[in-house]
């Protein structure tokens, strides 16, 4: 049996392949691989099995055309495998295996688990709560112990996983949250009100998507496309990101969009931190809890 982070993960990686195998068709005429996505759509959201006088899609987004349904269905099949609960194998990691298998026209799983042969095995950072204890020195151990399994998970799923890649991504965060006390910016966010460049153009944008996670996601535009790739729809809902899971995971995206290991791997501080704040507000700091995790990590 995986671990949860690992099962975690495999769903995670099988909601993006599903999403891509479904959307890489375009146009209006019917692929095959619209009728699979209808069925696992159905079957997802304990729907009844499409009429076979219907098109794929219609029974759900009755006023689409053909390629807009696919796009919907496919967002929708993503957000619903990846916020499959449990951490043991579901019957829907059973169905998503299956329809994936069909998509990619792989034989049948010869394995009771899903995803095994498909997705390899994610290593793990080898951190301990200990260690980001002493790497976060002026943090709440309670916050901390709340915090680790999903910033483990984050690292893991990121790539985040060389010492210079974790020393970079974890202190950039302890001083991006105050020491992880802080996933909400505290300003109220006014100032953000009208900034096109991040997409705020509806009256009280500011406020609505002003800076939150451990890497302060900030403005419609960053929240839209978060959310998509988290599987959570953020901008109907944008605290979600001050949730100890999404505060982390949302760190990770942010990481990996601007791809910040390249930096990383270089030993760059300045420009990690550059990416991440446009200047270098704060560097001094940043310098100081790198300097600390590469003393925790490399002893």
């Amino acid at each position: 049996m995986p671990s949860t982070q690992q099962l975690i993960i495999w769903r995670k990686q099988a909601a993006h392949r599903l999403h891509h195998s479904v959307t890489e068709f375009t146009g209006d005429t019917l692929q095959p691989a619209d009728f699979q996505a209808d069925a696992l759509l159905r079957q997802l959201s304990n729907l009844p099995t499409r009429p076979s006088d219907r098109d794929p899609f219609k029974g759900s987004f009755p006023n689409s055309s053909i390629s807009v349904g696919r796009v919907k269905t496919a967002n929708r099949i993503k957000q619903l495998v990846m916020n499959i609960k449990g951490d043991t194998f579901q019957p829907q990691d059973g169905w998503v295996d299956d329809a994936l298998r069909s998509l990619l026209n792989l034989p049948p799983r010869a394995a009771n688990q899903p995803y095994a042969d498909m997705f390899p095995p994610t290593a793990l950072p080898a951190i301990t709560v200990e260690q980001l204890m002493k790497m976060a020195p002026y943090a709440s151990s309670e916050r901390i112990k709340r915090l680790y399994p999903h910033l483990i998970l984050t690292m893991a799923e990121y790539d985040i996983t060389t010492p210079l890649r974790e020393t970079h991504f974890l202190s950039q965060l302890i001083h991006e949250s105050g020491s992880f006390h802080y996933v909400e910016e505290i300003d109220a966010g006014d100032y953000l009100e009208g900034r096109t460049d991040i997409g705020n153009t509806e009256p009280g944008d500011g406020r609505r998507y002003k800076g939150r996670g451990l890497i302060q996601i900030t403005g419609r535009t960053n929240y839209d496309a978060c959310g998509q790739d988290l599987g959570v729809d953020l901008l109907n809902n944008p605290a979600l990101l001050t949730n100890d899971d999404l505060a982390c995971l949302s760190a990770g995206w942010f990481w990996q969009k601007n791809n910040l290991n390249q930096f990383a791997d270089a030993d760059d501080v300045e420009m990690v931190t550059r990416t991440i704040n446009g200047g270098l507000n704060g560097f001094a700091e940043r310098q100081s809890y790198l300097a600390i995790a590469k003393e925790v990590l490399y002893a």
